[in-house]
């Protein structure tokens, strides 16, 4: 295993025990076998470390989604068997990196199914639009669970696919309505 996936995977592994705060690059340095000076070779500090495993983190199957329901549904999963992990990035001083790692990963698939749906026929502005508020609003929703403390994995999933449930049926269509609205000014 290269050095930079054992740094990523340790930090991740640790952070299912301790907050992000608790641990430190000697701590870190020990669990993976290697020096410190080996660490910031590859980062400049922990933040970096998690910055580089937000650029690179595999959502898995979010991909392949053919509707909206599915990708936030998948991503609802991937948080779920990543809580830990995310909710101390976010209930730490790498919220910024957490959000716009939620929001990126999330807009870009939505943008991509609502621009492949031929039902809409809105402009790429309006789908844009659509794409981004919604983006902001279900990732709103996971950084209000991840500062729950006494949300465990499976609650956090059961409340969020009942958030979801509502806004696809809910805010879904009045965000179509309203690019609709705004196309016609």
């Amino acid at each position: 295993m290269i050095t930079e996936a054992k740094f990523k995977y340790a930090l991740k592994e640790m952070m299912e025990s301790q907050a992000l705060e608790d641990i430190n690059v000697t701590a870190l340095c020990a669990k993976c076998g290697c020096h410190r000076q080996t660490f910031y070779y590859h980062y400049q500090d922990i933040y970096d470390l998690i910055a580089a495993i937000f650029l690179n983190e595999d959502i898995g199957k979010v991909d392949n989604a053919k509707s909206i329901r599915d990708v936030l549904r998948l991503f609802t999963s991937y948080v779920r068997d990543n809580f830990s992990f995310l909710r101390s990035t976010y209930n730490s001083a790498a919220r910024d990196l957490t959000d716009e790692f939620i929001f990126g990963k999330l807009n870009v698939k939505l943008l991509a199914l609502l621009s492949n749906d031929e039902t809409m026929t809105l402009k790429k502005d309006s789908l844009r639009n659509i794409s981004r508020r919604l983006a902001h609003i279900i990732s709103d929703e996971f950084g209000y669970c991840f500062k729950d403390a006494k949300l465990t994995p499976d609650k956090f999933s059961r409340k969020m696919n009942k958030f979801i449930d509502n806004a696809i049926e809910y805010v879904l269509p009045s965000l179509i309505d309203l690019s609709k609205k705004e196309e016609q000014k």
